[in-house]
């Protein structure tokens, strides 16, 4: 069974544009290129920040949605170097002054070392001073609670189909703090075959600042939604700014060695 990420063209209909694409470019701004943005989809956010000017570089585990962002890039006359890759394990040989892992991506990580191993990788990846920027759902405990609510999502395309879908929590297990979604979709009132269930992890708001910590990584910024308002219980978002060192850690030995 296909997974949502399998079929791009379903994936641009239920997933439409929001507040985090202008959030993120305004935050571009204030650092400019080279910029890398994680689990880049069919270049949502890739494509515009590299219409803005920057240097882009896109990463994607799925061949199919890179390949959709690359013919959008073409077809929009946008450079963009698109990559295909894991997040957890990509190594592309260069720094960047900004990575940006948008809209909840970070949860597809459901195992802690999966987590860390791409902190740490991202960490990496940033020159001294760099930053990266992310945002995942804030858990609402009620939910996780009563599993079986639906939220649903809907668009009109360019050519007046339409296309709804749902998302139904259908379990979650408070161990492994991961949530199962099952997707449905409708065009025109009729069925498309179902994609395979999705699995998120859920980030509770005092875990992220220690696992940022960990691999060497500073919080900026907190905000709870995408105007940049003071986070709380009840944001239904978690955006983080974290920065990395102005001095590398190995060059911080070496002169604190040489005194």
């Amino acid at each position: 069974m296909p997974t949502l990420y399998d079929l791009p063209s379903l994936y641009d209909a239920v997933v439409t544009p929001g507040p985090c694409e202008p959030f993120y470019r305004r935050l571009a701004c204030s650092t400019g290129g080279p910029i890398l943005e994680l689990a880049c989809g069919t270049g949502r956010l890739t494509i515009p920040l590299a219409l803005d000017g920057h240097e882009v570089v896109g990463l994607d585990a799925s061949y199919p949605m890179i390949r959709a962002a690359r013919a959008k890039a073409d077809k929009s006359r946008a450079k963009v170097e698109f990559v295909v890759g894991d997040m957890r394990r990509f190594d592309l040989g260069r720094s960047f002054s900004m990575v940006i892992v948008s809209c909840n991506s970070l949860a597809h990580l459901t195992a802690n070392e999966d987590i860390v191993e791409c902190l740490s990788r991202i960490a990496r990846h940033l020159v001294p001073g760099g930053l990266l920027a992310f945002d995942v759902v804030n858990p609402n405990m009620r939910d996780l609670a009563q599993c079986g609510n639906t939220a649903e999502r809907s668009n009109t395309k360019p050519d007046r189909s339409f296309v709804s879908g749902s998302k139904e929590l259908i379990a979650y297990d408070p161990v492994q703090q991961v949530q199962i979604l099952k997707w449905r979709f409708e065009e025109l009132g009729r069925k498309i075959p179902p994609v395979a269930l999705m699995r998120l992890r859920a980030f509770f708001p005092q875990e992220m600042p220690l696992r940022l910590a960990l691999v060497g990584l500073e919080l900026a910024a907190r905000y709870g939604d995408f105007s940049g308002g003071h986070f709380t219980g009840c944001s239904p978002n978690q955006i983080y700014v974290a920065r990395a060192a102005r001095t590398s850690r190995i060059s911080s030995l070496n002169a604190h060695a040489s005194t």
